[in-house]
């Protein structure tokens, strides 16, 4: 993963930067590029199956928070002095998990980790510049395809499959700081998937007492764009 970084680091500044409000004018169309790095907290949104029986061998479960972190490459097209159309194809890593009580009140968490290959889509709407300080905020659709599905495993009483594909609406805010050879922009946002990516699979322990489940991302990001 750190020759990963480096050789993305190489390629930003491999572009002929310039300094930025010469690059970036208000008004001004432009395509340029940079890298997303970033970690994010995770967990789903279970409903509960209703075909379960009150006393089947889980009386209780919630959702549980895990952590990840993104890496991605910023294609941006600037086709108005406000806004942006942003393309960002990124590597997420993430853990979420699921706590479960049992008949006999003992607690068992089951964490599910992911790899995804995530294909955002955004509109980026910018304030006015005040110096070399912007606002922005973000809104848009991903998709997202896990590399780490476990849909098709066998013979695992204890695990919940989930299915290899997923989509998320996604917003958030930002802030451009622009200094003579590139553009720093930490960034917020949410995503909540509107797929159900739950596989059921009434066999499996933990898996019977889910009817769906949605995924939700809080993402902190900070963005590096020449």
């Amino acid at each position: 993963m750190k020759k990963i970084v480096i050789a993305l680091i190489v390629l930003l500044l491999s572009f002929n930067l310039k300094a930025q409000f010469n690059v970036h004018e208000l008004g001004r169309k432009d395509i340029y590029f940079g890298i997303a790095l970033g970690v994010n907290v995770g967990d789903f949104k279970v409903i509960h199956s209703k075909k379960v029986a009150i006393n089947d061998s889980i009386r209780y479960f919630k959702p549980s928070f895990g952590p990840g972190f993104n890496l991605g490459i910023i294609c941006n097209y600037q086709f108005h002095k406000y806004f942006d159309l942003r393309f960002i194809p990124t590597l997420s890593f993430s853990d979420k998990g699921i706590v479960y009580e049992d008949l006999n009140h003992t607690m068992v968490k089951k964490t599910i980790s992911s790899i995804y290959l995530d294909f955002p889509l955004q509109l980026r709407f910018k304030s006015d510049p005040i110096k070399d300080f912007r606002i922005y905020v973000i809104a848009g659709l991903r998709y997202d395809f896990d590399l780490a599905s476990n849909v098709k495993a066998r013979k695992a009483d204890d695990i919940i499959k989930l299915n290899k594909n997923d989509a998320a609406a996604e917003y958030g805010l930002g802030f451009m700081i622009y200094f003579p050879y590139f553009i720093l922009s930490p960034e917020i946002k949410v995503s909540h998937g509107f797929l159900n990516i739950h596989s059921s699979s009434p066999g499996l322990i933990y898996s019977r007492t889910i009817e769906r489940m949605y995924s939700r991302t809080f993402t902190l990001t900070l963005n590096l764009e020449g």
